[in-house]
């Protein structure tokens, strides 16, 4: 127990002695005037901001560019076209809410049943 106490003590003293060289800037020697003379640190968060946002895949003109692409090939239930690049979810809410698992002749059915696009 004594050894750890000791231990952790060194630790907290070369930290502590570490600081200022840590802190410090070309010019003011890592000493802020406003901290009375304490060293600053400066910690910088990476933040990568050249990610593109990902694509709304519920979005209403994303899901019925699909189901009218499959409907086009002749793909007639849903769950063989949405299974790729949906949710189960959302094919169980189209399927429920047109009251059937076939993609109907009539496209407006479907795009009643979508979901309202989200504000950005």
């Amino acid at each position: 127990m004594a050894m750890q106490a000791k231990t952790y003590l060194g630790a907290s003293i070369l930290l502590l002695a570490a600081l200022p060289a840590l802190a410090e800037h070309p010019g003011d020697g890592g000493r802020d005037p406003r901290r009375h003379g304490r060293p600053t640190i400066v910690i910088e968060p990476n933040i990568d901001l050249s990610r593109r946002d990902k694509p709304d895949t519920d979005a209403p003109d994303v899901i019925m560019a699909e189901v009218s692409q499959c409907s086009a090939t002749g793909i007639r239930l849903f769950v063989d076209c949405l299974r790729g690049n949906f949710r189960p979810v959302m094919i169980r809410r189209l399927e429920a809410c047109v009251a059937s698992e076939t993609i109907p002749d009539d496209l407006t059915r479907v795009a009643a049943c979508l979901p309202r696009p989200r504000l950005r």
